[in-house]
């Protein structure tokens, strides 16, 4: 069976035994705040706009046409009318479908059902896909209001379509097995659930959220396959094994033969979710309007240059709502693309504790973009009221760190004669990052003799990070099987192996204690949590460390890629 429109289906026949009503410009069909009377709309001819109230004015929001429906939410609910519906052409023409009418209908037009369950999906879906931009942009949300938008299952209750079901063909997964990725591209089918357990997975902001389980005897995938849209999630079985039945269309049309009323679950199913997603929509844009009210919200248009390379310091930071950016370093008389950054990430972050110059420009791509603008003020102000974005920072500058590290590792490996000792000037930083583990008392630390090794380069990685509480380390990387070279000396209040935070990568350095009697914490993922509860200005204490790092670590791998050019040309 092809696929095609509401309006191609309503046929004669349809019309002669339906409800149909006449209307004239500016009629009201509905009005928001009605009681649900039980009935749907079919737009046989005509056009309608659909308004909602918005401090007290009516204001457009969509309009609808010949072939689609509304009011569809009042077949499963009894909730009162989400919008008003006026008449907007000249005339128009309806079909009302009550809920016992339009199960019958169910019955006896399968083809204009499966085009409604479409219908219905496609506001679904994008819903969803506004939900999803929503907790994107919202880092403090609570991850129960993923999974209560999954909990509306439709279970096969049917004998006869159960039977049916027990004799197609079936595959097995084995625990862990991912069947069905996020974001791949819709296969055509849905997937009926024959035995075991299988979870649906979301992620978001680089984690992974729980969405529902589904047991055996349940359908899901439906969305992807009524929309023909990306995968909303990946599922994953959780039973040692699960044994699935793919659905495809013309199976799912043999399906409702025999159990007609197939179409209404899902349908009802669709509308629940519907529901409840354009509920948490709501909620997520009232929180996060209340969150940037006191922030500074711009707009761009393409070309825009936000900072320029060597401009002064101004002690902001930007965060990117939407759109695109180049990220441009001057190279003599060029200027070139060194990166592309978009929705999600943000830059300028080193104005916030230096006064550097700005190291590159930052120019709009896309047509337009969007950025929320911080101050030093107002950064300190998050890091104590959402903590979750400023680790989400921490692990990106970190990691920025990371290459730093490993660029500047390569070019002094170049330099046979190089005896390189950054000296990372972070006295201020220490003084306050002592004072804030004055308060800490459940942190684990262990003292060590002159000589003596914390860890080794290439060990590997347990999760934990260390402040030096006092005494002097030595930090070195290794040149080649027989020689070391120092990078720098730690002092009281320093941290070190922070790399671990983000990333399972065996250690990058030697760390051996230059003092008798140096004293290190060791501080492990659980422990970091409990240390920004207690004090989340431990956050931007540890952030402004490694950004001081980044900052000379960037430096000298510019000033020692040029020793190594003169190297190479004196050669």
């Amino acid at each position: 069976m092809t696929d095609t429109s509401i309006k191609e289906i309503i046929n004669h026949d349809l019309l002669e035994n339906s409800n149909t009503h006449e209307y004239k410009q500016g009629d009201v069909i509905i009005s928001e705040g009605d009681a649900s009377n039980e009935t749907m709309y079919f737009i046989v001819h005509g056009t309608l706009s659909v308004y909602k109230e918005r401090n007290k004015v009516l204001e457009e929001i969509n309009q609808l046409s010949a072939g689609e429906f509304f009011g569809e939410i009042a077949l499963v609910s009894d909730q009162q009318r989400t919008a008003s519906i006026l008449v907007k052409s000249d005339s128009a023409k309806l079909i009302l479908f009550s809920k016992s009418k339009f199960v019958k209908q169910t019955r006896s037009n399968p083809a204009l059902m499966f085009t409604i369950l479409r219908a219905a999906v496609a506001r679904v879906f994008k819903a969803e896909t506004s939900f999803e931009q929503l907790l994107k942009a919202f880092y403090n949300f609570r991850p129960e209001i993923i999974s209560k938008l999954n909990q509306n299952k439709v279970r096969a209750t049917n004998i006869k379509v159960l039977d049916f079901l027990q004799n197609i063909h079936s595959d097995v997964y084995t625990k862990g097995t991912i069947f069905q990725r996020e974001a791949a591209q819709a296969t055509g089918q849905m997937y009926f659930l024959v035995r075991g357990e299988v979870r649906a997975i979301k992620s978001i902001n680089q984690k992974n959220y729980y969405l529902t389980e589904y047991d055996a005897g349940d359908y899901f995938g439906e969305i992807s396959f009524f929309s023909g849209k990306p995968q909303f999630a990946s599922y994953v079985v959780h039973s040692e094994q699960a044994e699935i039945v793919a659905i495809d269309r013309k199976t799912f049309m043999e399906i409702v033969e025999i159990f007609p009323e197939f179409i209404f679950q899902e349908l009802k199913s669709f509308i629940w979710k519907l529901i409840n997603t354009e509920k948490a929509n709501s909620f997520l844009k009232s929180e996060i309007e209340a969150s940037r009210k006191d922030t500074d919200i711009r707009d761009y248009k393409k070309g825009e240059i936000i900072i320029a390379e060597n401009d002064p310091s101004n002690e902001t930071m930007y965060f990117i709502l939407n759109g695109e950016f180049f990220v441009l370093k001057d190279r003599g008389e060029t200027r070139d693309v060194v990166n592309i950054i978009s929705k999600g990430d943000f830059f300028g972050e080193l104005s916030l504790i230096s006064n550097q110059p700005r190291s590159a420009t930052v120019m709009v791509k896309s047509d337009t973009a969007s950025l929320i603008l911080f101050s030093k003020k107002k950064f300190i102000e998050q890091t104590r009221q959402n903590p979750s974005l400023m680790m989400s920072i921490l692990k990106a500058t970190i990691a920025r760190l990371l290459r730093a590290e490993k660029s500047l590792d390569k070019v002094i490996k170049k330099l046979p004669n190089l005896d390189p000792n950054l000296q990372i000037n972070l006295n201020s930083s220490r003084s306050e990052n002592i004072n804030i583990f004055k308060y800490v008392h459940s942190v684990y630390s262990s003292i060590l003799t002159k000589g003596e090794k914390v860890y080794s380069e290439g060990d590997a990685s347990n999760g934990s990070m260390f402040f030096l509480l006092k005494g002097s380390l030595s930090v070195y990387k290794r040149l080649n099987s027989k020689r070391l070279y120092k990078v720098t000396t730690l002092e009281a209040g320093d941290f070190f192996g922070e790399m671990s935070v983000v990333s399972s990568l065996p250690r990058f350095h030697t760390i051996i204690a230059a003092s008798d009697k140096a004293k290190i914490a060791s501080i492990d993922k659980s422990i970091l949590q409990k240390i920004i509860n207690l004090n989340p200005g431990f956050l931007l204490s540890l952030l402004r460390t490694v950004i001081w790092k980044l900052i000379i670590m960037e430096k000298a791998v510019t000033k020692y890629n040029i020793e190594y050019d003169m190297y190479e040309s004196n050669l």
